[in-house]
């Protein structure tokens, strides 16, 4: 069953589920669970089980043509990483220790419509990419104190769930739904904010890939006459700390190439740039490119 065709145009609010997860056989017998991702038109396989490369490139192609999807997104383990460049998969980032401390992950991809090859907006990227380099070229600025974070609670959803929603037009996941951000806390999915009064005015979480010891920092929002106080590093930092605490050792953020804000946030808190991946998903505007930062902890 395919997607109807309005989901590219979800609102961060809308409780439509952007993928559904399929499992795909490979010829050497691996079974690989991959999310067929409507939302952001792509396959996405993070972390496939023991199998060849050219087995799991062929089950892949496969399924994104199956499923008349435009692109292929995979996290895997870098011993894969040159059998996987011969069966015209593109390496995008390495990000090392990703898997416990110890393993690194490759970022692949292939483009099955030859436009999702491209960036989706160069120009946009070519300024922030020149703003990064004109930032980081030197030493990171000193961290300055910040309001105080908190742990939020379900009752904080419905509040996170609103500022996702005012900040992008369009979102991956349903974190603009209160459901969703509560069964994530629930869960056990670290989510921290900042208040001004009763008011969320800043939020990121940590999606925990437990089978990995690693997470992802994401969800982050700031409103708009809040920005340029330094929450999102405070923020940032706190859930490192929480990572830390849980014997996490990296963490690592998939960042908008196009805004030069976010990026520079996690270059302050010591994330290296390790790559970037080509037209990847479906936020903001649409379709956009996304850096790939990450840190031992």
């Amino acid at each position: 069953m395919t997607a109807p065709p309005s989901i590219d145009r979800l609102p961060p609010d809308d409780p439509t589920p952007r993928w559904r997860a399929i499992e795909i056989l490979t010829a050497d017998g691996a079974r690989v669970s991959v999310k067929d991702d409507a939302y952001s038109d792509r396959i996405r396989c993070d972390h496939p089980p023991s199998c060849s490369a050219q087995a799991l490139a062929e089950a892949l192609v496969e399924a994104a043509r199956a499923n008349r999807r435009g692109r292929i997104a995979l996290f895997a383990p870098e011993a894969l990483r040159g059998d996987l460049c011969r069966e015209q998969f593109v390496h995008e980032a390495t990000m090392p220790g990703f898997y416990a401390g110890t393993e690194d992950c490759a970022v692949m991809g292939r483009a099955i419509d030859p436009t999702r090859a491209e960036l989706s907006d160069p120009e946009a990227v070519a300024e922030a990419d020149a703003i990064l380099k004109r930032k980081t070229g030197s030493a990171p600025p000193e961290h300055r104190p910040t309001p105080a974070t908190m742990v939020a609670t379900e009752a904080d959803a419905p509040a996170i769930a609103e500022l996702v929603t005012r900040t992008f037009e369009r979102y991956p996941t349903p974190t603009g739904v209160p459901g969703y951000v509560a069964q994530q806390i629930r869960e056990g999915i670290p989510f921290r904010i900042v208040r001004e009064g009763d008011d969320v005015v800043a939020c990121a979480s940590a999606d925990l890939i437990r089978s990995a010891r690693t997470a992802e920092l994401t969800d982050c929002a700031t409103r708009p006459d809040q920005r340029g106080r330094g929450l999102m590093q405070g923020i940032l930092s706190d859930l490192m700390d929480d990572m830390r605490a849980m014997g996490y050792p990296t963490a690592f953020t998939l960042a908008r190439a196009s805004v030069p804000g976010i990026n520079l946030a996690f270059w302050r808190l010591g994330f290296v740039w390790r790559g970037q991946m080509r037209s990847s998903c479906r936020i903001g505007g649409g379709i956009e490119d996304m850096n790939v930062w990450s840190r031992p902890l």
